[in-house]
């Protein structure tokens, strides 16, 4: 069983963005996608979420989707995490259980960190900020945000998996149309400063080992991640109370897309506050 989805803009922090909600009623789940990507990152996870009980939102971050764009936004860590503030009460929602992936992890990271009275729950998937990037490694990230011609979206999507299938052509080709459209090449420019300049400066590390067991933090991770290393995960997980982290066989820096039914399995089992399990003959470290 799966829920139906709504869409609707909301203006909060300076930005308008795109919401898409599975289900109605319930706790509110707060799904944050990575760079360069967008809501429907979600949609294999969230139908199933929402028709548990869950209001499951997914947002298009400032800059990205159908989200307004531009330069005006504060595309870094402070920016984002008074935008999340200002969402939350756009939503009309008090607390969340906040999921983020990859450079949506950071700023999930740093909201739990800060206001973390307004947290249910924190899982980051393959999350940025557990561990300084090299410099060759914010380079690459910085150069491939001025390439967002359709061949290059494609390879950087296909590297994301294991699998080149779990990426199908009209997901390539609305991301693709999404990071053309206006104002993206200015948000982009100001994300790549941010991963050059300050990325390093804002890791959350040090303060989830202080907030961490509050939190009830779950990592989940794939094994075989070249983005974000797997090692990264297992060294964080080991330093911070009361984590959880659950490994995936081979699966990479997007298990939403590669792994949705382990994904939601896990979440799932997050939510109601269920004993974690392995998936799949997957690792499960529980610190």
């Amino acid at each position: 069983m799966t829920a139906s989805a709504i869409q609707y803009p909301l203006a909060a922090g300076g930005a308008t963005v795109r919401v898409v909600q599975w289900g109605l009623k319930g706790p509110a789940v707060l799904l944050l996608h990575g760079l360069g990507s967008h809501a429907e990152v979600w949609s294999a996870v969230a139908p199933g979420i929402g028709a548990e009980g869950y209001r499951c939102l997914a947002v298009d971050l400032p800059g990205h989707g159908l989200s307004s764009k531009g330069a005006d936004f504060p595309y870094t860590l402070d920016g984002h995490i008074a935008w999340l503030d200002a969402l939350l009460e756009a939503l009309g929602e008090r607390a969340v259980h906040l999921v983020g992936s990859s450079l949506g992890g950071l700023w999930a990271a740093g909201f739990a960190n800060r206001f973390a009275a307004r947290i249910a729950s924190l899982t980051l998937i393959g999350a940025v900020g557990l561990e300084p990037l090299a410099l060759e490694r914010r380079r690459w990230t910085a150069e491939y945000l001025a390439h967002m011609d359709r061949q290059s979206i494609a390879e950087r999507l296909r590297r994301a998996v294991g699998d080149p299938r779990a990426i199908d052509e009209c997901f390539i080709e609305q991301t693709h149309r999404m990071n053309n459209s206006a104002g993206a090449a200015q948000a982009f420019a100001a994300l790549a400063r941010y991963y050059l300049e300050r990325i390093n400066d804002d890791l959350q590390l040090e303060a989830l080992r202080t907030h961490g067991a509050a939190l009830g933090l779950t990592l989940i991770w794939g094994k075989a991640d070249v983005t974000v290393s797997y090692a990264g995960a297992v060294a964080a997980a080991r330093r911070i109370p009361g984590s959880t982290l659950v490994a995936l066989e081979e699966t990479r820096h997007v298990p939403q897309l590669e792994r949705p039914a382990s994904v939601r399995a896990v979440l799932s089992r997050r939510l109601r506050g269920e004993r974690l399990e392995r998936i799949d003959g997957g690792e499960l470290f529980v610190n």
